[in-house]
């Protein structure tokens, strides 16, 4: 294929946009698959932490409701103290008086017995006995009353124990775990998903480039292939009007592309004709000449311009069939 800069330039940035567009690509895919692992492992981490949450808070309202309980039990015992105790300080004062009152009775009975006015001594002794017994009937409601605050403690103590804060506590450590692997494993996925976002742009911008190579390639290419079509014209209507020129022994002289040109058809039955020009010969040939091959149907196979390595051609139909060599 004849040589074009332009032509081998986008060619080439074609390719390097294709291969630059397909690692972005890949890379975009492997981090579209770490990001979905990394999505799937924040949803287990959240699941846990949900169920890590729901455990604690079971265990808060255990615990709550222990220490309402607790609170319960305790507020009874403090009613039944209360108003115990209340009631003993003042059955304690009139116990208090009662034995007081015991007491003045008893010595009013022993002084009316030691002075002579025994008839009195009786009396003051029954009164005496009388305070004692209501006394003593005070007394009795006072350690009763004392009992029952006792009573009501181990009662309390009994039924409302201390409540036992470890399975909450327990609980709490569970979930803080719980929602330190999540907020991981949502910043890893974040993490990842801003790269493959960020791969993905990128992508999208070699995508971009490559079809408007892509596009300015085919565009040239159609350039290429148009003036191929019209240089095949050209030099099969010049050479068709050198045939028609004056003979010259085995060849024929005329001209293409304005150049002095020698005509020489081949022998091998293959129908095809050999065009020399711009050679140092007056007929064209000689060092330095082009060469243009024709054949029976008038399309031009081959073509190099003069002055140019074997290799520098414009075109050359058989040889990218591989069905023909040339020896020029």
């Amino acid at each position: 294929m004849s040589k074009n800069l332009e032509l081998d330039r986008l060619k080439a940035e074609q390719q390097s946009l294709f291969n630059q567009k397909q690692v972005a690509f890949q890379r975009f895919k492997d981090l579209q698959e770490q990001t979905n692992a990394a999505y799937d492992a924040m949803q287990s981490a959240w699941e846990e932490r949900v169920r890590a949450r729901e455990r604690m808070n079971s265990e808060f309202e255990a615990r709550k409701a222990a220490y309402d309980h607790r609170a319960s039990v305790w507020d009874e015992y403090g009613r039944i103290r209360d108003y115990n105790n209340s009631r003993i300080e003042s059955l304690k004062y009139e116990a208090d008086a009662e034995h007081r009152a015991m007491q003045d009775c008893f010595e009013q009975a022993s002084n009316a017995y030691q002075y002579g006015n025994k008839s009195e001594a009786p009396y003051y002794s029954q009164k005496g006995h009388e305070h004692k017994d209501r006394r003593d009937a005070l007394n009795a409601e006072i350690s009763e009353l004392a009992r029952e605050v006792k009573q009501a403690k181990a009662n309390a103590e009994a039924s409302a124990p201390r409540v036992d804060s470890s399975a909450f506590n327990y609980a709490v450590a569970v979930f803080e775990l719980a929602k330190s692997h999540h907020e991981s494993a949502q910043a890893e996925f974040k993490r990842l998903k801003s790269m493959r976002d960020s791969v993905k742009v990128e992508f999208d911008e070699l995508q971009t480039q490559f079809k408007r190579v892509q596009s300015a390639f085919r565009r040239r290419l159609d350039e290429v292939k148009s003036e191929k079509t019209i240089v095949k014209q050209q030099a099969v209507d010049k050479v068709n009007m050198a045939l028609v020129h004056e003979k010259g022994g085995a060849f024929y002289l005329g001209s293409i592309f304005g150049k002095d040109a020698k005509i020489r058809p081949r022998n091998d039955g293959s129908g095809k004709t050999d065009v020399f020009f711009g050679g140092l010969n007056a007929a064209g040939d000689g060092i330095g000449h082009g060469h243009a091959i024709i054949d029976r149907d008038g399309n031009v196979t081959y073509l190099r311009d003069a002055w140019r390595d074997h290799d520098d051609y414009l075109i050359d139909d058989a040889k990218k069939r591989g069905t023909e060599t040339h020896n020029i």
